[in-house]
Parts: structure tokens; sequence; C-alpha cells
């Protein structure tokens, strides 16, 4: 009785919890909202006389300021790896207090001199923000709880009873309801995400050109990024049509994408080592490089992984149930 009453306390911490990141998620996101908009006003009236590449800048800030929706969405659904981008995109905002000195480097009308001192103070009050939220994941007990293992309680141990592996799993119409529609899901989820990324990573590397100086090593980055995620999407097609179809060997051609994505980097970066060595390009331009394509394959993985490992899709994919599929056709 122990036991059980201590896992429905431990149930009942987890739900507070996740109604406290919630609303802490809820009000960063309103939060980044306004941020966006009043900084767009004031870098507006600040610079509206004033010729100076700063505005291609703040657009790019602006563009980034979408990508925290993705620890955001992760975070809502209580993905662990939410907490651990949230915290990776923390560090890397803190660079964004680094563009106030290339605004205090502008001569502005002294209308508009009170506007920049505004802005400063907006700009370093969303970077502690961020920390702030990036604490709270890490230390708050209400959200730590979330990820904690509920101790089941302890029954007697039954006899395990090992099948034979010729032993076929009945059909179950609702089996077949639950798999399918998660296998449909994927699918999508898999074009979506693939040709997504194709235009994400354009628009962003366009972005990054008007940010970092290094116009040759952006160029050579971006084109090397388009052609990798083009060739991502053209080979996880393949996938994406199986996944449709509802085809069980769908299970055997993931792992052959996976290693033909390892061929692939085999041979990428011996000739990426090359250019290292003989170009002059930027390490940041190479950073945005790594990062990026670090990045694009572990939303991958986990994307896989949240529908395939479902217990439905395994039991869907099992050859002893496809056999009893097959049974009750016949009949």
């Amino acid at each position: 009785m122990k036991s059980v009453k201590s896992m429905r306390e431990q149930k009942q911490q987890r739900k507070s919890g996740i109604r406290h990141l919630r609303m802490i998620l809820l009000l960063f996101v309103i939060f980044l909202i306004i941020y966006t908009v009043f900084s767009y006003f004031l870098v507006k009236l600040m610079l509206e006389d004033t010729r100076i590449s700063f505005l291609p800048g703040f657009l790019l800030h602006a563009g980034i300021m979408l990508f925290w929706f993705l620890p955001v969405r992760m975070l809502w659904s209580c993905r662990r790896i939410g907490r651990l981008l949230f915290q990776l995109f923390s560090i890397m905002n803190i660079y964004t207090v680094y563009e106030l000195i290339s605004l205090f480097q502008v001569s502005i009308t002294k209308d508009h001199a009170p506007l920049r001192l505004v802005f400063a103070a907006l700009v370093i009050g969303q970077a502690v923000l961020v920390l702030y939220v990036a604490w709270q994941l890490q230390r708050d007990s209400q959200i730590i709880c979330i990820w904690k293992r509920i101790a089941e309680p302890q029954e007697e141990a039954e006899p395990i009873i090992s099948l034979p592996s010729d032993t076929r799993i009945p059909h179950d119409r609702r089996v077949d309801m639950r798999a399918r529609n998660r296998i449909r899901a994927c699918s999508l989820a898999l074009l979506l995400y693939q040709y997504g990324m194709l235009v994400l990573l354009y628009l962003l590397l366009f972005l990054l050109r008007y940010y970092i100086n290094d116009v040759q090593g952006m160029q050579f980055m971006q084109r090397t990024l388009l052609m990798a995620s083009l060739f991502s999407a053209l080979i996880w097609s393949l996938p994406v049509v199986s996944l449709f179809l509802y085809k069980p060997w769908s299970r055997w051609i993931i792992p052959v994408m996976w290693i033909m994505e390892g061929i692939r980097l085999l041979l990428t970066i011996p000739q990426l080592v090359d250019i290292f060595n003989t170009q002059n390009y930027q390490l940041i331009s190479w950073a945005v490089l790594v990062v990026l394509e670090l990045l694009r394959y572990v939303l991958l993985y986990r994307l896989l992984s949240y529908f395939l490992k479902d217990p439905f899709v395994r039991v869907y994919w099992l050859r002893n149930y496809h056999a009893s599929i097959q049974e009750d056709q016949e009949l």
C-alpha cells in the first residue's frame, strides 16, 4: 500500500511539474514575440535615416528566434533532449549581447539616443531571462521530477514464459489501427522534415551570409549543406514511400539509409579536410557547417526513434504477427 501511495504522489508531482513547466514556456514564448516586435520597431526608429548593415543582422536575430520554438516544442512534450537543446541555445544566445557594440558605434540623432539605451536594456534582459529559464530547467525541483522515473509497486515475480520462435501472435485490428496511424504519421513527418530542412537551411545560411564576414566561406558551406540535405532528401524518399504503404521491410530499409549516410560522410570528410588545409575560410564558417550537420542528424534520429520505437509498431512489424494477418485474410 505504501508503494502504491508513493507512486500516486510521484505522479501528482509530475503532473504539477508539467503544468509549471508549460506555464514557464508559455510566458517565455510570449516574451520572445514581444521582444522581436519591440526590437524591430526600435531598430527601425533608430536607423531610419542611417545607412547601415545592422538591419540584416537584426533580421537574422529575429530568424534565430524562430529556432527557439524547436526546444520549446520538445519541452512542451516533456522530451529530455529539449532541455539539452534549450541550454545549448541559451549559451549561444549570449553572443547576441556582442551585437550591441556595433549599435553603439553608429552615429544616430540625439532624439533617438535614448532608444539605443532601451534597446540595449532589452537585449541584455532577454539574455538574462534565457539564462534564468535554462537554470530553472536544471535546478527547479518541480521541473526535475518530470524526468524522474516513477517507481512501480513491487509485485510478486511471475515466471517468465519464453515463447518458441514459431509462436504466432494473434491478429488484433486495434493494433493494426494504432500501428498504421503511427507509421503513416512517421512517413509524413519524415517527408516534411527532409524537404523542410532543405528550405530552412537555405534561408538560415542566406541570413548568416549577412552576419559572418566570410563571403566565400559561407558560400562554400551553403553549397555543401544544401548538397548534403538534397542527398538525404532523395535517399530518405524510399523509406517515406515504404512507410506510407505499410511495408514490413521498411524496418530494414531505414538502417540501409543510415549506412548510405555514413558512406557519404566517409567520402566527404577527406575532401573537407583538404579544403580546410588549402583554403583560408574562417573557423566560424566551419563551426556553422559542423553544428548544422550534427543537428540535422540528431533531429532525424530522434524523429525516427519517436515513431518507430512505439510498441504497436514493433508488434506490427513482427514476422509472426504478419503470418497471423495473412491467415485471417485467407479465412
